[in-house]
């Protein structure tokens, strides 16, 4: 045992953490831990060997903490975070005993009930293989620019999915709940095969949080046939893969020669926004009139009427077509801030997909009808 390790231990048989390290480790588990569950034991965290974790069964979150590797105890989730977001102090005291565990940490004492911690079910991914490796800034941009356009609620399971593709250096995420596509590409720095891997939506948002915090750290990502394993530096996602098949994505983008409308992307974002507040659930659509600059009209009765005008940064094809706010809004937010400031978008008829770009992502918007 390390020296720091053994200071760490009391003289009472009980070990010490660092209080605002265990909390950091707890919030970033705490996204996999189901607040009910038929399975009692999973609201629980388990730490073990140096390891905090949590999990429902389809994500696990393992988080490294500084504690003696002896140390093995099942913690009532909800209690150690009320604990822990109560307490100043800067170390935590952990003394297991039987069928309880006594936190404590500056003037309090608390003893929790605890359960087997040998029941506590956890699963290893065998026969690992790498998909990817990225800047962890570029896979939170990647992911922020899609999942969005995913669908949970569906049958088709793949659509609450978001696809990895990766083809030779490059890399794209891809979402579509069948109404709406939304796509990012990113080059990699890892020489591997080309393949596809079906995440759900969720276990994505949960690594690019973990990212998002990650400092330059990289994500790595390692897939079996049913897992995918996400590492992000001293913390590591697993979760199940999606079994579907995704739809052939590269048919839904149109292929045709039009001109395209350039305007801004905070122009657009805030006429978007305008237009959208006389629509309603039932008469949602927007219909954007492109000609030399951008004609932005909803209607509902029961909320009224909405007219704004939008300038272009360049003038396209001229046509209308109905889209939803709702969908146009998304696009625009899923897009980095330090992005390139104009989107190109390609419209050509009232019935037909509108294609939007800029820099390295791109949507597809099918239109509504027009009433």
């Amino acid at each position: 045992m390390t020296a720091t390790k053994e200071r760490r231990k009391t003289t009472s048989g009980g070990i010490r953490l660092s209080a605002p390290a265990l909390k950091e480790a707890l919030a970033a588990v705490a996204s996999a831990v189901p607040g009910k569950s038929p399975r009692p034991i999973l609201q629980n965290v388990l730490l073990s060997e140096g390891v905090l974790s949590g999990s429902d069964l389809e994500i696990r979150i393992d988080v490294e903490v500084e504690a003696d590797p002896s140390l093995t105890v099942l913690l009532p989730r909800d209690r150690l975070q009320a604990i822990l977001g109560s307490v100043t102090a800067d170390e935590i005291t952990l003394t297991p005993d039987g069928t309880s565990c006594v936190i404590s940490a500056g003037r309090g004492t608390w003893t929790l009930p605890t359960e087997d911690a040998a029941e506590y079910p956890t699963w290893e991914p065998v026969a690992l293989k790498p998909i990817t490796r990225m800047p962890a800034d570029q896979f939170v941009r990647a992911v922020r620019g899609v999942v969005f356009a995913t669908d949970n609620e569906s049958s088709r399971y793949a659509l609450g999915a978001v696809l990895i593709e990766v083809a030779g250096d490059v890399v794209t995420l891809v979402a579509t709940d069948g109404r709406r596509l939304a796509s990012v590409t990113c080059e990699h720095d890892q020489a591997v095969d080309d393949s596809q891997t079906l995440v759900p939506a969720r276990a994505m948002e949960i690594i690019a949080r973990l990212a998002d915090h990650a400092g330059d750290a990289g994500v790595q990502l390692e897939a079996t046939g049913k897992e995918l394993v996400a590492t992000i530096g001293t913390a590591r996602v697993t979760a199940l893969l999606v079994e579907g098949r995704f739809p052939k994505w590269r048919d839904v983008l149109p292929k045709r020669e039009t001109k395209a409308t350039v305007v801004s992307r905070a122009d657009l974002l805030s006429a978007t926004r305008a237009a959208a507040i006389c629509t309603s659930e039932d008469s949602r659509g927007v219909e954007y009139a492109f000609a030399d600059g951008i004609w932005l009209h909803g209607q509902s009765g029961e909320k009224g009427e909405s007219s704004i005008t939008c300038e272009v940064v360049e003038a396209g094809k001229k046509c209308s077509v109905k889209l939803d706010p709702a969908f146009v809004s998304e696009w625009l937010r899923g897009i980095s801030g330090d992005a390139e400031p104009n989107v190109e978008i390609e419209a050509v008829d009232e019935q037909s997909a509108v294609l939007l770009r800029c820099g390295d992502n791109t949507g597809v918007i099918m239109p509504l009808a027009k009433d």
